[in-house]
């Protein structure tokens, strides 16, 4: 409540008001475009820039006379804007400077027809001896300037094309401003769900000035408060679950080493051939119990991060010392090996322990789905400022679900296999380690293959 307050204690707008602000002032500005244009309209008028409508008119009724007494008509003798053409008493066409045959139209609507106004122009018939000049002229106002009538329309059509064009400019101007501020209003919106989306809920909210924003905002800080406060609490549920799966961890496996020694101590003793069965299944049962005991250790120093130690180590003596293992391990299995070393750094930064856990696990994984005297491929390159380890196996490669969750814990890889074939948990601690180098673990199936290929990317001078 004190947010909302805050945020609508400030001057602060509906949306409906600031609408009209904008459309008050976009109707004045227009007020003020057509002002404008009708005085420079009048301005131009009086300076003589451009004519009246009637000047036309007037200049032909002053020259009528001499256009009816004189000799021959001439150019000179007819306004400069107009158009003109003699006939003889029967219709016949003398002279004049109507294009084409529109003065014989000309004769025909205005003579046999008896108009003196045809599409916006007038006509004025001056009776001559034996002859008759009809002379077009127009009721509009025009410019003086006759290079002005050549380029540019009449003055009326010149003033509502450039008012359309200023409207269009002015609604383009005010719609980009609105919108920009409309932008602006909304940024803190959108900056408070980007954070609250990734989960950084410490940040405040701040007035946006328009009222219907700021409820918005205020259930987004709101929703902020009580997304903190369930997180918070599923945090401390969840370390308290991890703490409490370690500690039943640490304290289960006392009790299997109590049993373990006395399956030993049990298998030193004369026994039956039933009871040497049974004590042998008493001991493998609790060899498996540690191995799932040693598990649920492993997962939650990954869950919690391990503590990484990282120092500058020499890349060939690690990579030699990989290459023993993952040797050992393969020809154990009875597969062979492709160990391949590319652009090779001197030096990585890197914790030594950890890496090498994590590729073993990798490389486990890959032999234990490799099929009978196969092959397990490794690759190491190095990348500049990075450095890639790549296992790549000839198995059945990951099935689509398994590209999308075989790093997550305890994954079976098929609901149909035993227990010992996941890849859940050695893929899951190769990826929460690569993650805390700085690097990256990704999964997919190898075109040249066809079987799975796991690679763990890694910064070689992270910090």
């Amino acid at each position: 409540m004190v947010l909302k307050k805050l945020l609508h204690g400030r001057k602060s707008k509906k949306f409906r008001t600031i609408f009209i602000e904008y459309l008050l002032i976009f109707c004045m500005t227009t007020f003020l475009l057509a002002t404008f244009l009708v005085v420079a309209f009048q301005i131009l008028s009086s300076n003589g820039t451009i004519l009246p409508g009637y000047f036309s008119e007037r200049q032909l009724f002053e020259m009528k006379d001499r256009i009816a007494s004189s000799e021959a008509v001439t150019v000179d003798l007819i306004p400069e804007n107009c158009r003109y053409a003699v006939f003889t008493l029967e219709g016949k066409y003398i002279s004049g400077n109507f294009p084409g045959n529109e003065a014989t139209q000309v004769w025909n609507f205005t003579q046999v027809k008896g108009s003196k106004i045809y599409l916006n122009y007038h006509y004025l018939s001056i009776p001559r001896k034996d002859e008759i000049c009809i002379v077009r002229y127009t009721y509009r106002a025009q410019f003086s300037s006759s290079l002005l009538r050549r380029l540019l329309p009449y003055p009326e059509i010149l003033f509502f094309i450039l008012f359309g064009i200023g409207f269009l400019l002015e609604s383009f101007f005010f719609a980009s401003l609105f919108g920009k501020k409309l932008v602006r209003k909304m940024s803190g919106m959108q900056n408070a769900t980007e954070k609250i989306q990734n989960q950084d809920l410490e940040f405040t909210v701040e007035s946006s000035g328009i009222v219907e924003i700021d409820n918005v905002l205020w259930s987004l800080d709101k929703m902020k408060e009580t997304l903190k406060t369930s997180l918070k609490k599923q945090w401390r549920m969840e370390k308290e679950r991890r703490k409490q799966i370690s500690a039943l961890a640490h304290d289960i496996k006392t009790p299997l080493t109590v049993v373990r020694g006395n399956v030993d101590l049990l298998l030193k003793t004369e026994q039956t051939q039933e009871q040497e069965e049974y004590t042998a299944f008493i001991k493998d049962s609790t060899n498996q119990m540690e191995q799932y005991i040693k598990t649920l250790i492993e997962i939650s120093k990954a869950e919690v991060g391990y503590s990484l130690r990282k120092t500058p180590v020499d890349s060939k003596c690690f990579i030699d010392s990989m290459h023993s293992q993952i040797n050992a391990l393969v020809t154990f299995k009875k597969l062979t090996l492709d160990f391949q070393v590319h652009n090779l750094l001197k030096y990585i930064n890197v914790d030594y322990d950890l890496l090498q856990r994590a590729i073993m696990n990798i490389v486990s994984n890959s032999v234990d789905f490799s099929p009978e005297n196969g092959e397990v491929i490794f690759k190491v390159e190095g990348m500049g400022d990075s450095i890639r380890f790549c296992v790549v196996d000839y198995g059945q490669g990951f099935s689509s679900d398994a590209l999308k969750n075989a790093t997550q814990q305890f994954y079976m890889a098929d609901k149909s296999r035993t227990a010992k074939n996941h890849y859940g948990m050695g893929l899951f601690i190769a990826k929460s380690i690569a993650e805390q180098h700085g690097g990256i673990l990704s999964i997919d199936n190898s075109a040249k293959t066809g079987g799975g290929k796991v690679m763990i990317e890694l910064p070689v001078n992270w910090s």
